[in-house]
């Protein structure tokens, strides 16, 4: 190498340990020059932005790179760092910002700063202090920030210094953290929705702050164009900022200021396309959009002035307007359209320049008003704006037909017509002309009729026949033509029965047969059926295919209307069809009539006679019968019947006790019932019971008479039919032969009507009496010796008694009316029928010595042979011959009484 190379090199080694050496050295601190707040707060509201600027110690010229600076801030009083941060300073300025998350003013903020050069950093620089108003000597407690505008969701930290004489550690909610000794913070306060127009408040220590929520700019749909041809209009869509003047925005277009929503730029539109640019920009943020077009792509013409139309007719009339003297769009072609009564005419006018157009088909005497508007006819891009309204009326025409019609009403007929709508009469009616005539050449009959007259009664004279009427009306451009009715005979409805027919949503429906006498369509016509107003009726006339109608009228509900269907012929209308009924049905207002409550018996029966007719209100369906009792148990009405047929106007109730009754009445509808027609009654049921009782004794008498009458004439006939001949009884020999203990005594035996004479005969004997009268036996048998008496033996010797024998067996003999039984009882008796056999047979002893015997009862009746229970026998001792019965009884011919001795 040769020496001359050697010493450069030497010195570049040389210079890179030097620098080496330099660059090894501690860093250079850092002297900070300035801190501030960034802004001129002259309302003390709040500040944020805090301003750092420092300068460096390195030696000029031996500055490593790159350097960066490492800072951190503080809150003094606690010394809390609330934010650290490393630093470019590409540009050397040394000056660094910092905005905090509260107002600097809340409390003091300290910063320090040192070099960092890779890994080697250099010391801190002193803290460096900013100021807060929490060291002040305040009298007086403080919210930061006032008057604050955020964004809506956007988080507000808000503090609260306390003057020096409130209590240390004081948290007044919100306010709950505490960064100093007199200063307090909330948690970040966030809203979702604007705020009013006077904002939301804040409060701590008997002190406020006011703050506001809205949006930044964000307007919409920037659209420019021309309405003159001289000029550009620029329009927009503003967004929503907020409620607060905080939010105001400022709008500039292609950098000149504008109104809120519209800019007038003074462009020439001759330039072809055209570029606009909209900045909008409030205390929260800027919004730009911009817009590209050729203006006269884009016209929208203004209003054009209109003038008062002219040349106006009965059905047409003419519109003027003008764009001014010097106007470009004098030559613009152009297509209008016109509004006519708040309608748009379908009909487009055509021109350049187009200054006025033609209104067509207008009616007669008829107000009017009308507005214009025009656009571009080679490039329509919007319709213009509308003119002003030009309000004029068009002149009379002769009215059009009268509507007329006819009615016929207790025997009279009217003529009745309808008075012309305003789109009818074409101009001021003045009156009407009738002309009434007929087929014959008899001569016609003039009539006039003031405006406010629509009926004619046709005298009775020309109603009997079928004539004809025209009718007219007049204005003061002329007379309508006549409108012809042909008058039809009053007997010419035929004898229709009407029919019912109910309405339905307050209007009727009613359909008919068509006719095949119909040429002219069809009439219906309807009025209230019990009016008496002459000229009440109305009508409508249906077109020729059309059988039904559906009529709405100014309807009352609870009023009957009577219906009617003409056929519309070439000579008189006639009658197809008649309906009657109610659109809606009440309940009646009226009572029945002459209601009545009478007696029969134990009934009382009501009788009333019918309502009103314009009182019902509906069809009546039936009455309602109810009663009441005048005792205190009875609070209520008792409905006794519902009756459903509305012919029947009487009913009979049973009544089941006596007192004193209210009877009521009420008719009903499809709607309910209507008022009561009540009777008062008092109901006897004792005299009912008496004239019963009465009439059944009565009845009774009558029936025994009846039967004793009967018996009289028939007695012969009876007898023989109930009383049969009882046979005579025979005594057997062998009766008394026979070794037996007991033995059967015959008392009496009747073969007709006769008194039995009942003996217990305590000696043996046999007695044959004749049977005499009860009285006569009475006095017969006292005497001891009675002339017609004879004794056989006093003591029943069986060896001069004849043995007898009696046989008690018997048959049934039938008889009509009585069972009478017929014993066979062989004896033999004397001729004289009529005896009383006393026989007392005496039962032997082991002695041989005859003993009395004991007498038994025995009865026998018709129903046959019933003997008497010992128990119950009856005995009466005869001590002798001579003693007399203690008894009697009657019997007939069949009844025996038997002795049974034991």
């Amino acid at each position: 190498m040769a020496s001359s190379d050697f010493w450069p090199l030497c010195a570049l080694l040389s210079l890179a340990v030097v620098q080496g050496k330099q660059y090894a050295l501690p860093l250079p601190v850092p002297e900070i020059v300035r801190v501030y707040s960034d802004g001129n707060d002259i309302h003390d509201f709040g500040v944020w932005k805090m301003n750092v600027e420092w300068r460096d110690n390195f030696p000029v010229g031996n500055k490593p790179e790159p350097v960066t600076y490492d800072v951190e801030i503080f809150h003094t009083e606690q010394m809390r760092l609330v934010h650290k941060e490393t630093i470019e300073d590409p540009m050397g300025t040394h000056r660094w910002s910092w905005t905090s998350p509260l107002p600097l003013q809340c409390t003091s903020h300290s910063v320090r700063l040192r070099t960092r050069h890779q890994s080697h950093t250099s010391e801190w620089t002193p803290l460096y202090t900013l100021k807060g108003k929490d060291i002040d000597d305040s009298s007086e407690s403080n919210i930061y920030p006032q008057d604050y505008v955020a964004r809506v969701g956007e988080g507000i930290v808000f503090c609260c210094i306390l003057k020096k004489q409130s209590h240390a550690g004081f948290s007044p909610p919100p306010f709950t953290i505490q960064i100093s000794n007199r200063t307090y913070i909330t948690e970040p306060v966030r809203h979702d929705d604007v705020s009013s127009v006077s904002g939301f408040d804040i409060l701590c220590d008997y002190t406020g702050a006011t703050y506001f929520i809205g949006y930044a700019p964000d307007d919409q749909n920037l659209t420019c164009e021309t309405r003159d041809l001289n000029s550009v209009e620029c329009h927009w869509i503003p967004g929503k900022t907020g409620k607060s003047r905080m939010f105001n925005v400022q709008y500039k277009v292609n950098g000149r200021n504008c109104s809120v929503d519209r800019c007038v730029l003074d462009d020439s539109v001759d330039k072809g396309v055209m570029n606009w640019t909209l900045i909008a920009k409030n205390s929260l943020g800027e919004k730009m959009i911009s817009d590209v077009a050729d203006p006269k792509h884009r016209v929208r013409l203004k209003a054009p002035t209109i003038t008062s139309a002219v040349l106006v007719h009965a059905r047409n009339a003419t519109l003027e307007w003008q764009w001014g003297e010097k106007s470009k769009l004098n030559s613009f072609p152009m297509i209008c359209q016109v509004e006519v009564n708040g309608h748009t005419v379908q009909e487009t006018f055509n021109g350049s320049g187009l200054k006025s157009l033609v209104l067509t088909d207008l009616q007669p005497f008829t107000g009017y008003s009308a507005r214009v508007r025009c656009g571009s006819y080679e490039h329509f891009y919007k319709w213009g704006d509308w003119s002003t309204l030009n309000t004029f009326s068009t002149k009379e025409d002769i009215p059009e037909a009268v509507d007329m019609w006819m009615q016929i009403l207790n025997g009279h007929t009217y003529v009745v017509w309808k008075s012309l709508t305003a789109n009818q009469s074409h101009g001021i009616i003045t009156g009407y002309e009738l002309l009434l005539g007929s087929t014959t050449d008899e001569p016609k009959e003039h009539i006039s009729k003031a405006t406010n007259e629509h009926c004619h009664k046709v005298s009775a004279k020309r109603a009997e026949g079928d004539y004809f009427m025209f009718i007219s009306a007049k204005n003061s451009a002329g007379i309508s033509p006549p409108s012809k009715i042909t008058i039809p005979n009053l007997q010419s409805d035929g004898g229709i029965i009407p029919d019912h027919i109910s309405g339905l949503n307050d209007s009727f429906s009613i359909s008919w047969d068509p006719s095949p006498n119909s040429s002219c369509g069809y009439v219906v016509d309807w009025f209230p059926t019990y009016s008496t107003e002459q000229c009440a009726v109305k009508w409508m006339k249906i077109s020729s295919g059309v059988s039904n109608a559906t009529i709405y009228s100014d309807f009352e509900n609870g009023v009957k209307y009577t219906l009617s269907v003409y056929a519309c012929t070439s000579g008189a209308p006639q009658l197809l069809q008649r309906r009657e009924g109610y659109v809606k049905e009440l309940a009646p207002v009226g009572k029945v009539q002459n209601l009545t409550a009478e007696q029969h018996g134990k009934d009382i029966k009501l009788s009333w006679k019918d309502m009103h007719e314009e009182e019902k209100k509906g069809f009546i369906l039936g009455y309602n019968v109810y009663y009441k009792h005048s005792s205190e148990d009875q609070k209520y009405d008792i409905l006794m019947a519902s009756i459903r047929d509305p012919s029947v106007r009487t009913h009979t109730l049973s009544i089941l006790r006596s007192g004193n009754y209210i009877f009521k009445v009420k008719a009903f509808t499809s709607a309910g019932e209507g008022p009561e027609s009540d009777v008062y009654r008092y109901v006897d049921q004792q005299v009912y019971t008496m004239v019963s009782s009465i009439l059944i004794v009565l009845g009774t008498l009558a029936c025994i008479i009846a039967i004793i009458v009967l018996f009289c004439i028939k007695r012969e006939w009876l007898q023989s039919k109930l009383y049969s001949d009882t046979p005579k009884p025979v005594f057997s020999g062998e009766w008394l032969t026979q070794d037996f203990h007991h033995c059967y005594v015959m008392d009496k035996i009747l073969l007709s009507e006769s008194e039995v004479l009942m003996v217990e005969n305590p000696e043996p004997c046999l007695q044959v009496v004749p049977q005499v009268q009860k009285a006569q036996q009475e006095v017969d048998l006292k005497s001891k010796d009675p002339p017609w008496t004879r004794y056989y033996n006093d003591v029943c010797d069986p060896q001069t008694v004849s043995p007898l024998t009696i046989d008690l067996s018997y048959t049934e003999v039938s008889s009509p009316g009585i069972q009478n039984p017929t014993y066979n009882i062989p004896l033999s008796l004397p001729d004289d029928a009529n005896l009383v056999l006393g026989y007392m047979p005496q039962i032997q002893n082991g002695d041989n010595q005859l003993q009395p015997c004991d007498v038994k009862f025995v009865q026998m009746d018709s129903a046959g042979y019933q003997p008497q229970s010992q128990g119950s026998s009856q005995t009466t001792e005869i001590p002798n011959e001579t003693s007399l019965p203690l008894s009697t009884a009657s019997v007939s011919s069949s009844e025996y009484l038997l002795h049974q001795c034991l």
